[in-house]
Parts: structure tokens; C-alpha cells; sequence
């Protein structure tokens, strides 16, 4: 038998091989994550085994300067911030907590600004409550020695909130009343002994508590660390946010330079989406963004080389011993093995999201739970689940502009596009057609809409560059610094079409 024959013999068996292989495993048994971060670390126990760290954000995490984490919604912020929490759990030396800010009402901190100029207004209200945060994780570490500094603190939490375990809102709620029970701090005091305490705003020992909880802090040996997320879960672009957040920002930084400053090991994450980012309008956070910024971008390349359809090979590796004897590219094209509708597998999922894990998970977790027994992602059962995926993409960007638009306005932008029913609009022809049918459309501010539709990816810009023969686009989650431009065609994304009845 000749050489090449050989070659080709060899091939061919193990191309049969791998195929038996991959007959023995079902889309069921492929574990891909869940599209809420959150959930997944309570559903799945070894939910870091999945974990991708894309750009080695939890690497750079552990350099001292990061501390402010941004990304788009459903980017994997949340995810990560579990994994720092799962991390530090392995180590007996390092404590750490996820602070959820779900359902928290910003406007309740208005009780509790201090005198200081905008947008700094509640920079010493969230120092108390990251304070009072390292406060609770030092107590809960028995390795500290026992010291006046932590008699101290632990008098305090026992005199003001009878207990550590307490969320921002009872501080904010104790902290209101201006009843705060500071002098502790000061000089201990025997609390059983029940002699009485002076009272005031927390503003009156601020300074006090920051000393004590450092003076603790300069006792241990081990690590702390507090995660701030879903901070956007009641954003609305007004005052009362935007400043807050600023505020939180630089109570974090300057925390963070401090425990630096002492060579105490304490540390504040923030997670925040990108856009709700880019509406601050402060100098000082422009030195935060350069210097103390990771940012988790998973590419805008449609291509087998993604990240996100590595995310996804990665993870079905882990879901299975003998997928994981594969390469990547046989497990990518035994899972993906046909085109749909002339489109290679790889264009037509990345073309269909915003580039974002959660969008990947979610329209191949549709097609699992629609054939679980299935032992690939066939082309019908993309065409299959069409629908379904289009309605939740288009309810993300309705929640992703959900605060920086009114609700009315979100709603009437997306009933205009669904009654014009076009995939490509043209200006001039979209605004004729609004405002020969203004009853419908009362108050559409049309291209104040449209420009927000670009920002949040619903729609993008086409055209034709006559030199180069070629037809281009354009679209914000590709480029982040493009802008709409309404002198070319706008065209719909394609993963909205269906929900919109295109």
C-alpha cells in the first residue's frame, strides 16, 4: 500500500472513530452554563470548572491597582465576581463576599449626603458602608488576635446593629435615624455594663471607624475582599444615581490606596456595565478608567477563533471524558457539522448575538432543551428555535435601555420598526412613514430613538464602498466608537428580525 493511501486509510478510520465517539454523547449531557451568573453558582457546585477568564481578568484582578471591572450586560461580570468568591473560598486565609445591590433604592441615600460638592455629595456615606463591610469580614476571622481595636469594632456592631449579619440596607436604615453609637470607637466602652453611649451622625465618626478598622486590619495575616454587584438593577440615568455611583467609585479608590498605603491586605471590586460608565461625567473617574479599569471583551471576530465559540468547545470538553480526548476542532465540528442556510455554523451564531456569552448559551441551551437526545447542533434545529431566541434578544435590549429611556419611548421606537417591517430603513422614508401615521406615535423623539437603537445594538449601518466593490457595516458592539450615521441605510440585527416580525 502506497504512502498516501496510508494517509488517507488512517484518516478515514479516525474520522469514524471520532463520529462513533460523539454518537455515544448528547446534547443533554453537554453542560454549557446557565445565561445568569448568579444562578449558575447556586445550581451547578463545581460551576468554576466552566469558568472562562477571558483576557485573564482574575489574573490582573490579583494586581493591586485593578479594582473596577466593566462590561456589557450578560458579558459575565456577575460570573466572575462568583468565581473570586468560589477562589477565595479554597484559601482559609482569604475571605470574601459578593455584595448584591439587587432592589437597592439609591434615592435612600439622599438622607445621608454630606456638605460636599457634586457628584461627591455621598462619598462619605459609602465609605461607612465599605468600612463597615472589611468591619464585618475582620470579625468573622478568628485568626485575629484579640486587640482593642477589635474590641472596639465588635462593640460598635453589637451597640448599632446587634449583629454582623446585616446588608446595606438595615445600615442605611439604622444610619438614618442620626442615632449612631460612635464614641466606642473612640475610648472603649463596657456595653453590657449598660452605660450609655453618645449619639450622632455617622459623619461625626467616620474618621473613627476608618482608624479602627485599619488597626485591625494591621493584626491579620489574611486577605479580604469585597465584590459590589448588580449595581445597575434600579439604574435610571438621573442625579441620584449617576452621583452616587461616582461617589462609590472614589470611596472604593481611596480605600484601596489605603490599605496599600498601610500594607494591609483589603481590597474593594466594583462591577458595573460599560454604558451606564460612559454617562459619568467626572475628571477623576477618567484616572480611575486608565489606571485601576479591566474591561471583558470577548472579540467581534466572526470566526471559529472567537472566544465565544472557544467558551463553548471549552465547556463541552469539561462536560465529557471522551470529548475531551478530541481536539477543539473536531469537538467544534462534530457538534456544528452542517451549514443553515448556506451559513457556516460559527457566522451564523456570532451574527446573531451581540458578542456576549449569554447570547451563545442561550440560543444553543434553546436547541438542548428542544433535543436533548440529539447528538449534534443541526441546521433545523437553529431555524427551529428562531423565534423563541429572537423574543429574549430583543427583551435584553429593551432591559439594557430600560433607565436611560422612558418606558414609553422604548415601546413606541420598536412598534414603529415592527409596523414599517423592513430589515433595511432609510431615514427620511422611516420619518415620513412615523408621521403619516403620528396617532400611533405621539412624542417620538424618532432620532433620538434611533441613535439610542444604535448605542444598544438593534440596529446598525450599511453601505457600499464603490472603490473597494464591497458592502461594509457598522455596529456599536463591533465598534465602540462608532456612531449612527442617518445618511446611510440602517439595517435591523439580524437576531431581532423574528421578534419583530420581519
Amino acid at each position: 500500500m502506497s504512502y498516501k493511501r496510508k494517509v488517507v486509510t488512517f484518516s478515514l478510520y479516525f474520522a469514524k472513530k471520532e463520529r462513533v465517539w460523539m454518537k455515544n454523547i448528547k446534547l443533554q449531557d453537554i453542560y454549557l452554563g446557565e445565561n445568569d451568573g448568579k444562578k449558575e453558582a447556586v445550581y451547578r457546585s463545581d460551576f468554576e470548572r466552566y469558568f472562562i477568564d477571558i483576557d485573564y481578568n482574575f489574573e490582573k484582578l490579583q494586581i493591586d491597582k485593578y479594582f473596577l471591572v466593566l462590561g456589557r450586560k450578560g458579558s459575565g461580570k456577575t460570573y466572575l465576581g462568583q468565581y473570586i468568591k468560589k477562589m477565595a473560598a479554597s484559601d482559609p486565609l482569604h475571605f470574601c463576599d459578593v455584595s448584591s445591590y439587587k432592589d437597592f433604592k439609591f434615592q435612600e441615600l439622599v438622607q445621608l449626603k454630606s456638605g460636599d460638592i457634586k457628584p461627591n455629595e455621598y462619598y462619605e456615606i459609602w465609605r461607612w458602608l465599605l468600612l463597615l463591610d472589611i468591619g464585618k469580614q475582620c470579625l468573622e476571622d478568628n485568626g485575629i488576635p484579640d486587640c482593642d481595636a477589635k474590641s472596639k469594632l465588635n462593640s460598635f456592631f453589637d451597640a448599632n446593629y446587634n449583629s454582623t449579619k446585616i446588608d446595606a440596607k438595615k445600615i442605611v436604615e439604622v444610619t438614618k435615624k442620626k442615632q449612631v453609637r460612635g464614641s466606642i470607637l473612640r475610648s472603649f466602652v463596657d456595653v453590657s455594663g449598660g452605660e450609655k453611649l453618645e449619639e450622632g451622625s455617622y459623619l461625626d465618626y467616620i474618621d473613627d471607624l476608618e482608624s479602627v478598622v485599619f488597626q485591625v486590619l494591621s493584626h491579620s495575616d489574611s486577605r479580604y475582599t469585597v465584590v459590589y454587584d448588580e449595581l445597575d438593577d434600579r439604574f435610571r440615568d438621573d442625579e441620584y444615581y449617576r452621583h452616587s455611583i461616582i461617589s462609590l467609585l472614589k470611596a472604593a479608590d481611596h480605600i484601596n490606596l489605603k490599605a496599600l498605603e498601610d500594607l494591609v491586605k483589603a481590597k474593594i471590586i466594583i462591577l458595573l456595565r460599560t454604558d451606564i460608565f460612559s454617562i459619568f461625567n467626572d475628571p477623576d473617574l477618567n484616572k480611575i478608567k486608565r489606571v485601576n479599569t479591566l474591561k471583558i471583551d470577548w472579540g467581534t471576530r466572526v470566526s471559529v477563533s472567537s472566544p465565544l465559540i472557544g467558551m463553548i468547545v471549552s465547556k463541552a470538553k469539561k462536560s465529557s471524558i471522551l470529548m475531551s480526548a478530541l481536539t477543539d476542532e473536531e469537538v467544534f465540528r462534530n457538534l456544528f457539522p452542517q451549514d443553515i442556510n448556506g451559513i457556516n455554523p460559527e457566522r451564523y451564531i456570532l451574527e446573531r448575538s451581540f458578542f456576549r456569552p449569554r447570547d451563545v448559551i442561550t440560543i444553543l441551551n434553546l436547541i438542548i432543551e428542544k433535543y436533548p437526545n440529539s447528538d449534534y447542533f443541526g441546521w433545523k434545529s437553529f431555524l427551529d428555535v428562531k423565534q423563541e431566541y429572537s423574543e429574549y434578544l430583543l427583551d435584553e435590549v429593551r432591559n439594557e435601555m430600560y433607565g436611560h429611556y422612558r418606558d414609553e419611548e422604548i415601546d413606541s421606537i420598536f412598534r414603529l420598526l415592527k409596523n414599517y417591517n423592513k430589515h433595511f430603513v432609510v431615514y427620511q422614508e422611516l420619518k415620513e412613514y412615523m408621521e403619516n401615521n403620528q396617532f400611533h406615535y405621539k412624542e417620538l423623539d424618532l432620532e433620538k430613538m434611533l441613535i439610542g437603537l444604535f448605542k444598544f445594538n438593534a440596529l446598525g449601518n450599511k453601505w457600499f464602498n464603490v472603490y473597494k466593490r464591497k458592502e461594509y457595516y457598522t455596529w456599536a458592539h463591533r465598534d465602540e466608537k462608532a456612531d449612527l450615521d442617518l445618511n446611510k441605510t440602517m439595517v435591523i440585527h439580524l437576531g431581532l428580525r423574528e421578534a419583530l416580525s420581519m
